[in-house]
């Protein structure tokens, strides 16, 4: 019994106390509060020990930040607008005698951070240049076929199926007659001749083709 009451008097003992620091923490936080300055601005950088931010003025200041505490969403990122409560005075922008006790914005990080975390993830790649489309009759034939670049006038001399690939089991894309003037952008090693056709690129066998 004695022990049990022992155990009852150092709980009550503990809890006063406790109760005693929170009490003295919040009447240390009020008087602070009441002597506190604000400055609001554009935060540049961040460190975690330190924060500088550019006021609409124009003018930057760095203050030490160690202990400040921080009310944000989802963490701090350059161009957040943030306003810092501190004690102490500036002289100039010279902040050695200032502490920084709060960070405070109302930017929502979520969307940077995502990007941020799926780029460290290797799922974002820096944006590719887009390729300039080629332009017609100029692609590479489907069959792999080497081709010899040319760009010269040409007629065809009989009727001949117009191929997609250059081979003889290439779709037919159409049909050529004779006296049909066409431009001829390659010579394929096959002795296939590449040329334009409808927006695209087609094939025709040489042996319809007069130069």
């Amino acid at each position: 019994m004695k022990k049990f009451l022992l155990l009852l008097f150092v709980l009550s003992l503990c809890l006063f106390a406790a109760c005693g620091e929170k009490t003295d923490r919040e009447t240390e936080e009020a008087e602070l509060d009441a002597v506190s300055s604000t400055m609001n601005g554009t935060m540049t950088k961040y460190t975690g020990s330190e924060i500088t931010i550019e006021t609409d003025e124009g003018t930057s200041y760095t203050f030490g930040c160690e202990k400040a505490q921080i009310q944000c969403k989802n963490g701090l990122t350059p161009g957040n607008q943030v306003q810092l409560v501190y004690v102490g005075g500036i002289d100039g922008t010279n902040t050695d005698n200032v502490r920084v006790r709060r960070i405070i914005t109302s930017d929502d990080n979520t969307g940077v951070w995502e990007i941020a975390n799926a780029a460290a993830d290797g799922v974002i790649t820096q944006p590719q240049e887009e390729e300039t489309p080629k332009e017609a009759g100029y692609d590479t034939p489907a069959s792999g076929t080497p081709v010899e670049e040319t760009k010269e006038t040409a007629w065809i001399s009989g009727y001949v199926n117009v191929r997609a690939d250059a081979q003889s089991d290439g779709e037919i894309l159409g049909t050529l007659s004779p006296g049909d003037e066409i431009t001829v952008t390659g010579i394929c090693q096959n002795g296939w001749i590449r040329i334009p056709y409808n927006g695209g690129t087609a094939y025709i066998w040489q042996d319809f083709v007069s130069w």
